[in-house]
């Protein structure tokens, strides 16, 4: 985090919060997590930063206490109805399917009786397919902790394209593969002898279809998160749409639910105002609500709705809830709190 940044939440959380409340029209805060866990996780660990168990419940307990819990369904019916919610309101959502939702998260909310979101990636239920940048944690995870012949790092050179490199060279060419050339990414682990398949048999980094239905049985809400996780900005409008879709229409078949739902993996920056004009202006939408990860700022279509980050360790809940609610009151003076797109 920048020096900028950690003065700005440091500063903040000096800021009374009600005060904050009373300066901002947002009634409900949308937080985002994927992953809590007490231990290190390979496959995560070189992509971004979580918290552990302990962090996670004071975050709880701080939510609670100042605000209320309410679950999908009450931000659906306050969509298509109007219907009111609680002046300061939260929804929990978590990304990416992960195991440690079912076996570490879900269990926590549940006993506490805060309702939460799970957002899936349906090539990744039950474990079918590793997503990319899963790969890519779990191969510079290798780099750095296993002892390779000289012959095994040129070779993997060749195969990045990035001839006569060091480790360090390695590593940063592993974390530059992109969604388009993701291929990469088996091509080195083969290199490396590294066996994704038997990753994703021995340590299931994803929840399986039984395990998600429980959480459905339980009350949890789930949504579509795209099919294999791409960067949007990438792709085609017609391939955004299939990814939310298809996405989409895999959760509400499978668990048998009766709303849409969806979340951007990654960022919805740069998507064309077409793509929600396509979803979202007909007599039928296509999905009940959406959600975007652009700080809790609105859009014109009411479906449209935005999270921000809460899962960082070097930032307290307080000082992101605080940071967030300053923020949109900034961005509400200055005539910013609406999203004009393309």
């Amino acid at each position: 985090m920048g020096i900028a940044k950690n003065l700005y939440y440091k500063g903040v959380r000096l800021v009374n919060l009600s005060l904050l409340k009373s300066l901002t029209p947002q009634r409900l805060l949308l937080p985002y997590h994927h992953l809590v866990s007490d231990v290190d996780v390979p496959h995560i660990k070189h992509l971004y930063p979580y918290k552990g168990l302990a962090a996670f419940k004071k975050d709880l307990d701080y939510l609670r206490k100042y605000f209320k819990p309410v679950t999908l369904q009450d931000v659906i019916g306050n969509i298509r109805r109007q219907t009111p919610l609680p002046e300061h309101s939260f929804l929990l959502t978590f990304d990416d399917g992960l195991r440690e939702v079912h076996e570490t998260i879900a269990p926590l909310l549940y006993r506490e009786g805060i309702p939460a979101v799970f957002f899936l990636n349906s090539a990744f239920v039950d474990n079918k397919t590793l997503f990319y940048k899963f790969g890519v944690s779990l191969l510079t995870e290798a780099l750095l902790t296993k002892q390779y012949s000289a012959a095994t790092l040129k070779a993997l050179g060749e195969t990045l394209a990035v001839p006569a490199a060091g480790k360090q060279q390695l590593i940063d060419a592993i974390k530059s593969i992109t969604y388009a050339n993701r291929a990469m990414v088996r091509a080195a682990a083969a290199v490396l002898e590294i066996s994704l398949e038997e990753y994703l048999a021995e340590k299931r980094p994803f929840m399986t279809s039984e395990e998600i239905s429980g959480l459905a049985g339980q009350g949890f809400a789930l949504g579509g998160h795209s099919v294999d996780h791409p960067y949007y900005t990438g792709l085609t409008l017609e391939e955004m749409i299939r990814q939310t879709v298809e996405s989409v229409d895999f959760v509400t078949e499978r668990f048998r639910l009766d709303y849409r739902a969806f979340a951007f993996p990654h960022s919805d920056a740069g998507v064309p105002q077409a793509f929600f004009d396509r979803l979202l202006e007909r007599q039928a939408p296509a999905l009940d609500v959406m959600f975007g990860t652009n700080n809790q700022r609105r859009e014109i279509y009411p479906q449209i709705l935005h999270r921000f980050n809460c899962e960082r360790p070097s930032i307290a809940v307080e000082s992101a809830v605080k940071g967030i609610l300053a923020l949109n009151s900034l961005q509400e003076v200055r005539g910013k709190s609406v999203i004009r797109r393309d």
